[in-house]
């Protein structure tokens, strides 16, 4: 076989074409490597958006939660419960549920806030929650002491 000056010879699978001798098996395997190399590349490349995702995922509000109690450890059911926003003074007002329980969501992480209980004419302690808290979920129990008459 002829290519412009140089004499090449076919030697199964192989050519010698002069001085240098073409192989199809190292064409193979230079293949096998790009293919394996892009593989390593997309997969890295998809781990990292991943990653990526995973970080935008965290929240970017806090929620309280609790379980109002009164001093002898029963729960209370309708307890209103109020968290003020320190920074702009606006209050939030829920009530615990059968259980005692309660749940204020969609609280700011860049805010201060107070947190109190109040029920028949008794409040708890107030509560602060600080900005340099960096936990997404707090729990907070509080606790109304019986009015003594």
């Amino acid at each position: 076989m002829e290519h412009g000056d140089l004499k090449c010879v076919n030697l199964n699978g192989s050519a010698r074409c002069g001085s240098r001798l073409v192989t199809q098996v190292s064409f193979q395997y230079k293949r096998k490597l790009a293919v394996i190399t892009l593989m390593l590349l997309g997969g890295f490349f998809l781990l990292g958006t991943a990653a990526g995702l995973a970080k935008d995922k965290q929240p970017t509000t806090r929620t309280i939660t609790g379980t109002v109690f009164d001093d002898g450890g029963n729960t209370i059911q309708g307890a209103a419960i109020e968290v003020t926003d320190v920074q702009t003074g606006k209050v939030l007002d829920i009530y615990s549920q059968e259980s005692g329980q309660y749940r204020m969501a969609d609280l700011r992480f860049d805010h201060d806030y107070t947190v109190k209980a109040m029920y028949g004419g008794s409040s708890s302690e107030v509560r602060r929650i600080s900005i340099l808290e960096t936990r997404w979920t707090l729990v907070l129990n509080l606790t109304i002491p019986k009015t003594h008459k």
